[in-house]
């Protein structure tokens, strides 16, 4: 059946505590959702981050897709690529037509893509970072101690706003709270300068850290990610990239850093099959895809029935298989936007395995978020 309906919503949803990684403090969490909707009445949703000015672009080549068959998903997408270059329009469009045609045919999403290898997912803990009025010293130990107790063998922590010197110590205590068998990393949002980031690094290193995130400027003078190259042999895995766009863009970074775990957003990178080209790009390279997820429910999904499809980095399961990034920072986008439950068991969460994405929209939230 055709695509009959393209609709656009800007959700926004205050949160109870200020918070916010390195530079910023987020007072609201937003998101942006689209629906597809065919002759039959069936709806696909997608979902991406309100960067200024992607709603508009949504609807604008959303059109595109009017009267056209979610079928022809591959031609579909070559137009949607034509039109705009902006990534996140394409993620979301790209997420909502795999919805509405796995639903046409009463699958998983993961199945249109040759089927999950994994029923679940180990979940590693992200923190919001920075509560206003709290400092570091209570809020991080805190934080890892309530996901560690919430079963989580995993956590990251956001850092990079006060010096080193400060900050160590405290990733230091938290090192000695769990012990070494969970497993602890930083995002540093940008924070640093290269020299800088060398320093935590090497400090990182020392505490048995897994991997340091994003430590330099993401966005300066046109080019994106400046200085990675000067990255390697720290003794700590470098992540990064979850603000690129396209296939051509991560082919292009792979190629001349060093950057050791590579971080495709579904939301950003052009949906659940690039997130899939990326990874087998980096896979080529010998490096690791850990993919990025900071979003409502939709993205989550869409996330999980990617990271169901991710090859194993080695020949063997383990520590190293596939983690999936779950906020624990406050969003009622992620918490109340599906009628299904997204949390985890003993660690690890369920790939849905219903039709589609597996989960349900709330329209009533969506209303209520986006009034």
């Amino acid at each position: 059946m055709a695509i009959q309906r393209v609709e656009v919503f800007q959700l926004s949803q205050p949160i109870s505590a200020p918070t916010g990684p390195s530079g910023a403090t987020y007072r609201e969490r937003r998101s942006v959702l689209v629906r597809l909707r065919d002759g039959d009445g069936l709806d696909g949703w997608g979902e991406t981050y309100a960067r200024a000015g992607v709603a508009a672009v949504i609807e604008e080549v959303g059109a595109l897709l009017l009267g056209r068959d979610a079928a022809d998903a591959r031609p579909l997408l070559d137009t949607l690529r034509v039109a705009t270059t902006d990534g996140l329009a394409i993620s979301a469009l790209a997420i909502a037509l795999d919805d509405l045609r796995a639903r046409r045919l009463g699958v998983p999403v993961a199945t249109l893509y040759g089927g999950r290898r994994r029923d679940s997912v180990r979940g590693y803990a992200s923190s919001g970072g920075y509560v206003d009025g709290v400092d570091p010293e209570q809020s991080w130990p805190d934080e890892v101690a309530a996901a560690v107790g919430d079963g989580f063998t995993a956590c990251k922590i956001r850092i990079g706003r006060f010096a080193p010197t400060r900050e160590l110590p405290i990733l230091a205590k938290v090192r000695g709270q769990v012990g070494p068998d969970v497993e602890l990393m930083v995002d540093a949002n940008g924070a640093y300068t290269v020299p800088r980031a060398r320093e935590v690094a090497r400090g990182l290193a020392d505490l048995s850290f897994r991997w340091l995130e994003e430590p330099l400027i993401r966005f300066r003078g046109g080019l994106a990610y400046p200085g990675y190259e000067h990255l390697g042999g720290l003794g700590i895995a470098i992540a990064a990239y979850e603000g690129l766009e396209s296939r051509g863009a991560f082919d292009s970074y792979l190629t001349r850093t060093p950057v050791d775990i590579v971080q495709p957003d579904v939301a950003i990178c052009g949906g659940i099959g690039e997130l899939l080209f990326v990874a087998e790009l980096a896979a080529l390279r010998g490096r690791q895809c850990v993919p990025h997820a900071w979003g409502g429910a939709v993205l989550l999904a869409a996330t999980l029935q990617a990271v169901s499809l991710l090859p194993e980095p080695s020949e063997l399961d383990g520590p190293e298989s596939p983690v999936l990034e779950v906020d624990r920072f406050e969003n009622p986008m992620r918490t109340r936007l599906a009628h299904e439950p997204l949390t985890l068991t003993a660690g690890r969460m369920p790939i849905p395995d219903g039709p589609g994405l597996g989960i349900t929209v709330d329209e009533d939230f969506v209303r209520h978020a986006a009034g």
